[in-house]
């Protein structure tokens, strides 16, 4: 006979497991999906910096020519320029003392 805290081996066997046996392969298939859900966003985090580091490639050579532009500007209207435009190409002068009338009422003079 058998003592009072032994079981039979046949009774172990028969007991059911938890969740009628899906719960290892469902904790696996969700193991899985993390492992692939990883992988992507991984490769989508290369993806989005690599653009990233496109656009600020892209934005620093906007950033050369608006400093060449701002450069180029600066030249093209500097005062000595446009006096030797104005009088070469237009023939323009600057009017004698006795030319010169003032106006009064505009501004802080007036």
């Amino acid at each position: 006979m058998r003592a009072a805290g032994q079981r039979s081996k046949t009774s172990e066997r028969s007991t059911p497991a938890p969740f009628g046996g899906l719960l290892v392969p469902a904790v696996l298939l969700l193991v899985v999906m993390s492992c692939i859900a990883v992988i992507q966003s991984s490769h989508k985090s290369r993806k989005l910096f690599g653009q990233l580091q496109d656009l600020r490639r892209d934005a620093m050579s906007l950033e050369e020519e608006w400093g060449r532009l701002l450069l180029e500007q600066s030249t093209w209207a500097s005062p000595d320029r446009v006096q030797d435009m104005a009088v070469q190409k237009l023939k323009m002068q600057a009017p004698n003392i006795r030319e010169v009338k003032m106006v009064r009422g505009y501004g802080k003079a007036g």
